[in-house]
Parts: C-alpha cells; structure tokens; sequence
C-alpha cells in the first residue's frame, strides 16, 4: 500500500445499488459499524490461538469487506481463512498422533479441515496478516466516512 493509496473502491457497491445514494449510504454505515466488531474478533480470536473463530470471522468479514472494494483487504482474510484451517488441522493431527481422543466439537472440526493442503511453514504469515487487516480497516473506515461527505 502506497502513500495516497485508496483502501476502498465503491465501484462495486454503486453498481449493484443502481447508484442509488441512500442505498450506497446504507450499505456503507453498516459497514463502519460491523468494523469494530471484526477487529475485536480477529484480534481476540488470533491471541487466544482460536484458530476456528479467527477463520470463521475472516471468512464472515471478507465479502462486507469486498463489497466496499477493499480487495488488498479481502484477499488479506482469504488467505487468514485458509492459514487458520491449516493451523486448526496442525493442532488437531498432533492431538491424533498423542492419542488424544477428540471432542464431537474436534471431530467435526477434523473432518472440515484434514484435505486441507497448508504447509505448516506458512502459518508463520497469520500475524502479519491479522497486523495488515487492523492496520488498515482504520483507515479504510475514514476513507468511506469522507465517501459518505461526498454522496
């Protein structure tokens, strides 16, 4: 991201509003109150090591963020989706390999994530993307409050 980089793009969202403003305006304060709930979650979910609820907030934020046209943003909590199975599936064969019997909860988590193709070695990216993701939401937020002056 560059210096006087956009984060957003409401291309997208005045498409499908029919470049309709008080849909656009809707859509858009929605959002900025969603934002603060997603960083809360990602963070506690990524601190406590909930790799489950971590892939389960990003995969829940990802479309309200593209739809915002914050795609650097998206593809950010794609890849935290994908990363957080893979460390979920870690966690779960070294459990299977000490004989550790799995709760009903740890089964069903096994069978969403065993064909999971993650190299372990690319769990070391979840920090730097959690850090990308609360970075930059701030700065996306008031860049669609200065959109919300403009409509």
């Amino acid at each position: 991201m560059t210096q006087g980089e956009q984060l957003t793009n409401l291309s997208y969202l005045k498409e499908m509003s029919g470049n309709d403003n008080s849909i656009i305006e809707e859509m858009i304060e929605i959002f900025i109150e969603q934002i603060p709930e997603f960083t809360e979650e990602v963070s506690s979910n990524f601190e406590t090591k909930n790799w489950e609820g971590l892939g389960a907030v990003a995969h829940k934020a990802k479309s309200s963020v593209r739809t915002m046209g914050m795609d650097s943003i998206g593809d950010c909590l794609e890849q935290l989706e994908h990363f957080s199975k893979g460390n979920l599936k870690f966690e779960l064969q070294i459990k299977k390999e000490k004989g550790i019997e799995l709760s009903p909860k740890d089964e069903k988590n096994w069978s969403n994530v065993m064909h999971e193709t993650t190299n372990d070695t690319e769990l070391k990216h979840i920090p730097d993307l959690v850090e990308h993701f609360l970075t930059n939401c701030p700065l996306a937020v008031e860049e669609l409050k200065s959109s919300l002056k403009q409509l």
